[in-house]
């Protein structure tokens, strides 16, 4: 409460709007306390997830906004009932010790979650002490998935799969796409100088240039169309986009007639061939070609043979 000339005003917190409370300091200082109770609303974790996953995780790549949504869920299950202003870092540290018995890489990608929530509500005025109690949290280590698809198992699960899925293989290992925006390819985006793509998981836009092999994959997937119609280069019989999860689906089935058959020794999966793509190329190429706006990721997480090295002499 502050005295301006003959009066009294309160502030309020978060606006900085000033109201008058009058000249007269017992009634002044009784309207302040019944502002005070009313101006700070108590917000709980469960209102601040249907916030955030109202206005600001639409606005992420689709993928994200989905895995959001399920991370979200287990984030409700033990913080929801809980205010804001109550959250403390052992309550943090609690979460993960039982989540991480589970899977400790979700458990890291909930924490993320959160404390992306905390900044948010800060931002918003919701959390009136303005301290996120997810900074300096300490997450578990993660190791670097390490299979790489050796040249023989890419060629024999290529042939034992089928037209599509080798079409796909041979698509996304040159491109090194992800298969959300493989999927979505359109025809329309197949121009002249290559192939323009904007990158769903980062808006970055790439143009992808023509090689003999890249037109050879485009052709074989064109092929595959017939004579079904649609504006997408890898579609169904209604000429409609696979889902993620439909081609996955797809994908899993092949997979496991593969290892039935003996055709593979070992499993891999979808995403494997664009680290595969990453870790054929060399270093600087890698990164252009995974479309990364920081080298350190695709070395981190693509880059998955041996670096040849040159000796001194």
């Amino acid at each position: 409460m502050y005295e301006r000339g003959p009066s009294y005003y309160f502030v309020q917190p978060v606006t900085e709007k000033w109201f008058n409370l009058g000249r007269h300091y017992v009634p002044a200082l009784i309207k302040y306390g019944k502002l005070m109770a009313d101006d700070t609303p108590s917000f709980t974790v469960s209102q601040l997830i249907d916030r955030y996953l109202r206005e600001e995780a639409p606005t992420k790549a689709p993928r994200t906004y989905r895995d959001n949504v399920q991370q979200a869920k287990s984030l409700r299950l033990f913080f929801g009932h809980m205010q804001l202003e109550d959250v403390t870092q052992q309550h943090i540290y609690q979460y993960l010790d039982e989540r991480g018995k589970r899977s400790q890489v979700q458990a890291n990608r909930e924490l993320a979650l959160l404390s992306h929530m905390f900044k948010k509500a800060v931002r918003w005025g919701d959390l009136h002490h303005s301290e996120n109690p997810c900074v300096g949290i300490e997450r578990f280590k993660e190791v670097p998935r390490d299979r790489y698809i050796e040249d023989w198992e890419y060629h024999a699960f290529r042939e034992h799969a089928g037209d599509l899925i080798a079409a796909y293989m041979d698509f996304k290992y040159l491109s090194g796409l992800r298969q959300g925006d493989t999927l979505q390819l359109r025809l329309d985006q197949l121009k002249d100088d290559g192939i323009h793509v904007t990158i769903g998981k980062t808006g970055k836009r790439i143009v992808i240039s023509w090689s003999p092999a890249l037109r050879d994959a485009v052709d074989a997937a064109k092929r595959l169309r017939r004579p079904v119609r649609g504006l997408y280069l890898f579609c169904n019989r209604k000429g409609q986009p696979y889902t993620g999860s439909g081609f996955r689906s797809l994908w899993q089935r092949r997979m496991r007639s593969a290892l039935a058959k003996g055709v593979l020794k070992e499993r891999f999966r979808e995403h494997d061939i664009r680290a595969k793509a990453a870790s054929d190329a060399d270093r600087a190429h890698a990164t252009e070609l995974m479309a990364h706006l920081d080298a350190k990721t695709t070395a981190k997480h693509y880059r998955r043979k041996p670096e040849i090295v040159r000796p001194l002499k």
